[in-house]
């Protein structure tokens, strides 16, 4: 093996043996009165078809435990469940979404993950510690695992929602910077839309199995706990639909602004090219080269700045009462 493999056995809800070779997990997983878990760390493929070739696993199986990208899914296969999901951390940029594949046999189940962000070692104790609920067998630790993946969900949609609050709370400020909002929300909108693809299909996966344990003899007593994992799946996917509108509506408002300010702009420019006109008409008029009224005249001279000063000023207060300047 060129990966990091764990293996415990637990028989009556207490840990009985770990560390294991891998060539003893098959004669492990015939025993009914145990519950075996192997764990792969970034196997190689060698590494995972030669678990296969000892517990029987489809090549179908291999092959997506190894797919980084493969949409989460769950698949049932003659002897064993086969589910595939995407564990998060931070806001769910690239480098923080691994992949873990989780295989649940009759008496065993086998995870292979992609990657070492996801704490399982903290779900298998956190079950160890609770001897009644590892009886149940593998959908017991199946559940933590699931309702793990899900928390790092919520954690993940929380942070982004926070981030959200705060652009929406700073987008009427005096200072607002229409540049610098519209990148920050194109930002959060791509982060909301790569953590939807990851979580709306959990919905099903987690519908499928908490059918699955609904119907199987002997494992109702976990019906229970899928029911709340499934709510759980459900408001952070609704939670995401939420953030994508909110983060929408952000940009479209962003927009708006901007454009209202440009208006105000307009208006400005509008209405001082408008005052600046009355001069520009009434010099223009007594620069002609022709007598006129007033003509080399002292009064001429005062009546042409009397109607610059009054026409202007009428038009100045008229503007400003209209929220022009």
């Amino acid at each position: 093996m060129t990966c990091q493999v764990q293996t415990k056995v637990w028989r009556g809800g207490a840990l009985a043996e770990s560390g294991l070779p891998l060539d003893r997990v098959s004669e492990l997983l015939e025993e009914p009165d145990a519950f075996t878990w192997v764990d792969l760390l970034d196997p190689e493929g060698d590494d995972l078809r030669r678990l296969a070739d000892e517990i029987g696993l489809d090549p179908h199986t291999v092959e997506d435990a190894l797919t980084r990208n493969e949409r989460p899914k769950a698949v049932r296969f003659k002897s064993y469940f086969f589910i595939t999901a995407f564990t998060v951390t931070g806001m769910a940029e690239d480098d923080h979404v691994h992949r873990i594949s989780i295989i649940v046999l009759p008496h065993g189940l086998v995870t292979v993950r992609l990657g070492g962000a996801f704490p399982v070692d903290e779900v298998v104790q956190n079950l160890e510690d609770d001897s009644d609920l590892m009886q149940l067998g593998p959908k017991a630790l199946l559940h933590g695992l699931l309702d793990a993946i899900v928390d790092g969900y919520f954690d993940a949609i929380s942070t982004i929602d926070d981030k959200v609050d705060a652009l929406e709370s700073g987008l009427f400020d005096e200072n607002h910077a229409g540049k610098d909002v519209a990148r920050k929300a194109f930002l959060l909108h791509k982060d909301v839309g790569r953590l939807r693809r990851i979580v709306l299909p959990m919905r099903e996966v987690v519908g499928v199995v908490l059918r699955k344990v609904t119907t199987t003899p002997g494992e109702q007593a976990l019906t229970p706990y899928y029911e709340d994992l499934y709510d759980h799946t459900m408001r952070v996917a609704e939670w995401s639909d939420s953030l994508r509108d909110t983060v929408e509506s952000i940009q479209d408002t962003n927009l708006a602004l901007g454009d209202a300010a440009l208006n105000n702009i307009m208006k400005k420019l509008t209405a001082w090219a408008a005052i600046i006109a009355v001069p520009t008409a009434i010099t223009g008029f007594y620069g002609q080269n022709v007598p006129y009224p007033g003509f080399s005249k002292e009064w001429g001279f005062v009546v042409s700045i009397s109607l610059i000063i009054v026409i202007s000023g009428a038009l100045f207060v008229s503007f400003k009462r209209r929220n022009w300047l």
